[in-house]
């Protein structure tokens, strides 16, 4: 059985919606791969759908092209036949056509509206200058901290008096700590904002000064932390590079949500019948 014959209807027609399939660029309406009772199936037809199966990462090879001209030549067998039928007169059929028809238009739609709107690399360089700036004034703060997760408070207090006397941290964490993700560390937990921890793990961290140790060991669900701060710095802003093509998405994005707005401040709406 060929790969293809699997796909049903509905599903190639979720793939034919895809934001990421884009039209042919100037097809040729004369062109096509085959002909099924004098009704012709284009070139540009066949295109599409072999443009949805790649980008799901189907191979593109000559066995895959010719199986694919076999599967369209079969959907059309059968499109013959239903049109026969006259099922295209269904009342079911008509609506999901309408809404069919509507998706692949908008899709369209938008794909115009994001190649008109696609900002200058100055406007992303602005925009991320200003993002930057932002994040610098919310004074975000990320803490490098290290910790040794016991379950009992007598064991933690223990284990605080033996770093006071100069015991080494990492190697009591190695030899005690419960927890599995810092402990080969030597408890080192990497640099974070105070929020990705629980309370009052976080508030420690925020109260703790550089090289500081808790007093008296930090209580939470997972047992009995000491907790060590071992360096703090303002939160890092990725490089322009790293966060371009997030921005320049953000951008458009922004301008498409504002052409929707507008258009709906702009059009009259009726809200009619019950939705029940």
């Amino acid at each position: 059985m060929h790969a293809f014959r699997l796909i049903l209807p509905m599903a190639l027609m979720a793939l034919l919606l895809s934001p990421g399939i884009q039209a042919a660029d100037k097809p040729d309406a004369n062109k096509t791969v085959a002909v099924v009772n004098g009704k012709p199936i284009s070139q540009a037809r066949f295109d599409v759908v072999a443009r949805s199966q790649l980008q799901q990462g189907q191979e593109d090879t000559p066995e895959f092209r010719e199986e694919l001209r076999e599967v369209l030549i079969t959907r059309e067998v059968l499109y013959q036949e239903a049109m026969s039928q006259k099922l295209d007169n269904d009342p079911n059929y008509q609506a999901q056509l309408d809404v069919v028809k509507q998706q692949l238009l908008l899709a369209v739609l938008f794909e115009d509206f994001m190649k008109k709107h696609t900002p200058s690399e100055a406007d992303v360089r602005k925009e991320y200058d200003r993002v930057k700036a932002e994040s610098a004034a919310s004074g975000k703060t990320e803490y490098h901290s290290r910790h040794i997760l016991v379950k009992q408070e007598a064991e933690a207090l223990e284990i605080i008096d033996q770093i006071d006397k100069g015991a080494d941290f990492a190697e009591l964490a190695k030899e005690k700590s419960l927890d599995p993700g810092s402990r080969e560390n030597g408890g080192d937990l990497d640099w974070h904002e105070a929020e990705r921890f629980v309370e009052p793990f976080a508030h420690a961290l925020k109260t703790l000064k550089k090289g500081e140790l808790t007093r008296q060991p930090i209580q939470t669900s997972f047992g009995y932390h000491i907790v060590q701060l071992l360096d703090e710095r303002p939160v890092p802003f990725p490089e322009f590079d790293e966060v371009k093509e997030q921005i320049q998405q953000s951008i458009v994005g922004t301008a498409r949500d504002k052409f929707v707005d507008e258009l709906r401040a702009k059009a009259k709406i009726e809200k009619t019948g019950s939705l029940n």
